[in-house]
């Protein structure tokens, strides 16, 4: 069993790759709010995610990848201040998250809890 590199730290670096992306592509939105003709950028991970997972478990989950997808409509100042708020949220709770996973592995090895 690999203990730093196993199917969990994967599939919670990258949740933390797809939620820096969406962070990016809500800032795009947000700066192209007047150009004439933009389309608003979305980042799917999620719902990729979830359907990996009832059809074949956590090993298809850890083949997952974020996409960029363009919509029919414009983006809205309100809509992307809400998303960025929403992404920034997650990004806290997957730091933790991850914080949490590598203190534990520390413990396991060292068998010194702090």
């Amino acid at each position: 069993m690999k203990l730093i590199d196993n199917n969990h730290s994967q599939l919670m670096a990258r949740t933390m790759d797809a939620l820096t992306l969406r962070q990016r592509m809500t800032s795009a939105n947000i700066a192209n709010l007047d150009t004439p003709g933009f389309k608003k950028l979305e980042v799917r991970f999620e719902d990729e995610l979830q359907r990996a997972q009832q059809s074949s478990g956590v090993r298809g989950m850890s083949e997952v990848h974020p996409t960029i997808v363009e919509t029919n409509q414009a983006p809205v100042l309100e809509d992307e201040l809400l998303e960025m708020s929403d992404t920034q949220i997650r990004v806290n709770v997957m730091a933790r998250s991850l914080r949490h996973h590598f203190d534990m592995l520390r413990t396991g090895i060292t068998g010194i809890n702090r």
